[in-house]
């Protein structure tokens, strides 16, 4: 019991209070770009969430060479890269010869979902904050929901923040930046972050 509410734990501050988006403005330009169209949330975020789940595990282990020599933390951002195109590389490749429907499908999601801030962001997150495979896997699982998280709750108010209505000095991107500022308040607040003066 003990451990699922660890889990439960994990997975609520991955998903939450380390939000890429909200707390760290990792993937603000990919957010704003998929929010445009509500059809590719299901596809984006079910990759996103696929790539961040197993980067996070491939992280873990990576992590564990990389500490183990004294100057390893220089290869760090150069590994997670390789890491990050092995990956997406694995996964068109595999998609292209055993799954071609899914592949038409899925093929412009994965390029935006593998190649953005938010998901390199997440394997330097996730080395910073993880011990064990399960806590990398659950924290990488949990930034990948965040994410997807971020991007429909900016999805639901596209159009009203390019609305007629909204003033035009403020209109469109503007209010889009004060609308995440807004929220990324609210998020930092849940996180039980307070303001020290």
């Amino acid at each position: 019991m003990e451990l699922l509410k660890n889990i439960m734990i994990t997975a609520f501050i991955a998903v939450f209070a380390e939000n890429t988006i909200f707390s760290r403005a990792l993937g603000t330009s990919t957010l704003i770009i998929v929010a445009r169209n509500r059809k590719n949330l299901a596809g984006f975020g079910f990759s996103v969430t696929y790539i961040t789940a197993v980067i996070s595990v491939l992280t873990y282990f990576a992590d564990k060479a990389l500490n183990a020599n004294e100057t390893g933390y220089i290869y760090t951002p150069l590994v997670y890269i390789a890491i990050l195109g092995a990956v997406y590389v694995i996964t068109l490749l595999c998609l292209w010869r055993f799954a071609p429907v899914i592949f038409g499908r899925m093929k412009k999601y994965i390029h935006i979902s593998a190649f953005n801030c938010a998901v390199l962001g997440s394997m330097f997150l996730i080395s910073k904050y993880c011990v064990t495979l399960a806590d990398y896997f659950i924290h990488g699982l949990g930034i990948g929901l965040g994410f997807v998280l971020a991007v429909y709750l900016t999805a639901i108010v596209y159009d009203r923040i390019y609305s007629e209505k909204a003033p035009y000095a403020f209109r469109g991107y503007p209010l889009m930046l004060i609308y995440i500022g807004i929220l990324s308040m609210a998020f930092w607040g849940l996180s039980g972050h307070t303001l020290n003066y």
